[in-house]
């Protein structure tokens, strides 16, 4: 306990100073909008004990036991599209992983300051292009019983036909805590992105996540897991459940449901999804509704080999 509350102090002391002067428009905002189709069905809480590679994007230091490959797609409409791919395996004693991010949609105008928070906008094709690239490579190990873990990005944006680069990081330790998996993650520590003459603020995020999948109840399986993100001058709580259902040993269908809570703009606070987990193979869908455009929403999908 006395080194999970060092390491945790550590990560909160190097947050607090660059949080609080976080602005509604940040760049990328691709580092911003969910990058798990299964965490966004669940509240954008992500799933503790999934094991799968989009852990990198979410909680770097559980990578130790991540591994196989993902390829997931987003919508807003017709406007705006976003995909992620991530990778992970054994190596070095530890767990490495790679992950590529991209998001493009069209701004209302060409002032960064002027860039509207939330995902509203992105239903609509602005006047001005944005397109965003995001490649990570992140390495965890075990030291005295607690999972640490790094990543490194290498971020590009495009906006209004200037362009800038930089370099951020991630953070975080993991370990168990029972039948729980709990992990406490600082992301996108670094330089501002700088476009137009302009700084635009990086999307500062310390997030603590608890939960786990697999606790049975009778022939079903169930998993719970919650999310506490510190966002700027934000507390943004999360959380989501999913049921299991397998009618033959490797063929499992999963349904989801979760809630966070969403500053003005974003998207509905609920979300929904379902999966089909066969013995190598898993196929993702969900969905989250935006209250400003009636039944509309955004949809996500997800396919990963294990």
């Amino acid at each position: 306990m006395p080194r999970i509350a060092t390491l945790v102090a550590s990560l909160a002391l190097a947050s607090f100073a660059s949080l609080s002067a976080q602005t509604a428009a940040t760049l990328p905002r691709v580092l911003e909008v969910p990058a798990s189709t299964r965490a966004m069905a669940l509240g954008d809480a992500y799933m503790m004990n999934a094991n799968h590679a989009d852990v990198i994007f979410y909680h770097p230091a559980m990578l130790t036991s991540a591994r196989g490959f993902g390829l997931d797609y987003q919508r807003w409409g017709t406007a705006t599209s976003a995909t992620t791919a991530s990778a992970a395996m054994a190596w070095f004693g530890g767990g490495i992983g790679v992950g590529l991010q991209s998001l493009q949609f069209g701004a209302p105008d060409t002032g960064v300051g002027g860039l509207p928070g939330g995902q509203d906008h992105l239903f609509d094709l602005g006047p001005t292009a944005v397109s965003e690239r995001v490649a990570s490579v992140g390495y965890a190990r075990e030291i005295m019983g607690i999972d640490v873990g790094v990543t490194t990005k290498l971020v590009e944006e495009r906006y209004a036909g200037g362009r800038d680069a930089t370099v951020l990081f991630d953070a975080g330790i993991a370990t168990t805590l029972g039948p729980l998996t709990a992990g406490l993650t600082y992301q996108n520590l670094g330089k501002d992105l700088r476009l137009g003459g302009v700084d635009a603020t990086r999307p500062d995020k310390l997030s603590l996540g608890l939960g786990a999948y697999g606790r049975q109840i009778g022939i079903l399986d169930y998993g719970v897991t919650g999310a506490l993100a510190y966002v700027g001058e934000e507390v943004i709580p999360a959380a989501g459940v999913e049921i299991g259902y397998w009618p033959i040993r490797g063929r499992t269908f999963v349904g989801r449901i979760g809630v966070r809570r969403v500053p003005a703009g974003d998207a509905n606070p609920m979300s929904f999804g379902a999966a089909y987990w066969g013995d190598n193979i898993v196929l993702e869908w969900a969905f989250q509704p935006v209250d400003a455009l009636d039944s509309a929403g955004t949809h996500r999908f997800g396919v990963r080999w294990r």
